[in-house]
Order: structure tokens, then sequence, then C-alpha cells
């Protein structure tokens, strides 16, 4: 009973072409969540913040922000497009379509969208903030540091899924997308530091 149910879930994914917009959002949205706590936790560390519950707590609400945003914004979009494609296809086949296959098929699309929306963000801001649950076990420039590592791996991983969809050089694209991250380390350091302040 349940395998089937997961089975019709995953074909009302699959005709929906909900897999490959959930696809391109997980990406650019834990990479928008990536960079987000990168600039938090380096804005922090070049302040001089010391306690590491202010970064948490930042990071947290950033997360949960992110999540909420995500997932309504989302579905709410997407819900609205797949309204029109509805009204498009009954108007085309002179029937109301409610409770057929097609509508459930876009409605699971319209939730699996927004919940990869909400939560990709969210995951990756809270895995970044996660070295600074270990202060005073560790320093927090350490804690400032493995984060920014965390960042960095982050997204040489999301360039490897990148290369893994397009065909292309996993390498060249995991460094592509790790180059952004240096770039925004750099241009955060020089926005935020207290000799530019």
């Amino acid at each position: 009973m349940v395998t089937s149910r997961i089975e019709l879930y995953r074909r009302y994914l699959k005709a929906s072409g909900a897999l490959e917009i959930a696809r391109r959002l997980f990406v650019m949205n834990a990479f928008d969540g990536v960079l987000t706590i990168m600039g938090v936790v380096l804005g922090a560390y070049l302040s001089g913040v010391q306690d590491s519950g202010f970064v948490i707590t930042a990071g947290v609400g950033g997360s949960i922000a992110m999540g909420i945003s995500g997932m309504s914004g989302a579905y709410m979009a997407e819900r609205a497009e797949r309204m029109r494609d509805i009204r498009k296809l009954e108007s085309a086949m002179l029937r109301d379509l409610d409770g057929t296959h097609v509508v459930r098929a876009f409605r699971t699309a319209s939730i699996a969208v927004a919940l990869v929306d909400g939560l990709s963000p969210a995951i990756a801001a809270l895995l970044l903030i996660s070295p600074f649950f270990m202060v005073p076990l560790i320093s927090m420039s350490a804690a400032a540091m493995m984060s920014l590592a965390l960042g960095l791996v982050v997204l040489f991983l999301l360039g490897l899924f990148l290369a893994r969809i397009s065909e292309e050089v996993a390498l060249i694209s995991g460094l592509k997308m790790l180059l952004v991250g240096v770039l925004t380390i750099i241009i955060v350091s020089l926005a935020v530091s207290p000799d530019s302040l």
C-alpha cells in the first residue's frame, strides 16, 4: 500500500516536470543559503564577536526565515502557474478536471517544489552554523574557519552535482562554484573589515 502510494507520487512528480524544477531550486537555494550564512559568519568574525550564541541565533533565524520564505513563495508561485495550466487544459478539453490524476499531479508538484525550495537553503545554513555549537570546546576563530570551509565544500559539491546534470567536467564545475565562494569571502572581507568602516 505504502509502496504503491510512493510510486504514484513519483509518477506524479515525473509527469508534472516537478523533478527538474525541484533540482534547479535545490541548487539555487542551497547556494543562496551557503553564501548568506558565509556572509553572516564572516561579518561576525571580522566584527570581533566572541559570543557563539549571536552567530547561532542569527544563523538559525536566517535559516528559518529562508525556509519559510522559500516554501511559501515557491508554493504560491508554483500553484498559480499550475492552476493556470489546469484552466487552459480544462478549456481545451471542455471539461472540469477536478479530482483527476492531472490535478493531483499538479498539486503534488506544487508541494514538492515548495518543500525543496524552502528546505535546501535552511539545511545548508544550519550546516554552516554547526561549528558554533562546539564553542567553547573550540575557539570562535576556529568555528568561523570551519564554517567557511564547510561552505566552500558545499559549494564544490553543488558544482559536482550541476556537472552531473549538464554532463560537463565535474572538477571544473566544482571549482567554478568554489571560486564564487572564495570571491564572496574576499568581497565581504573588504566590505566589512574594521579598516573599511
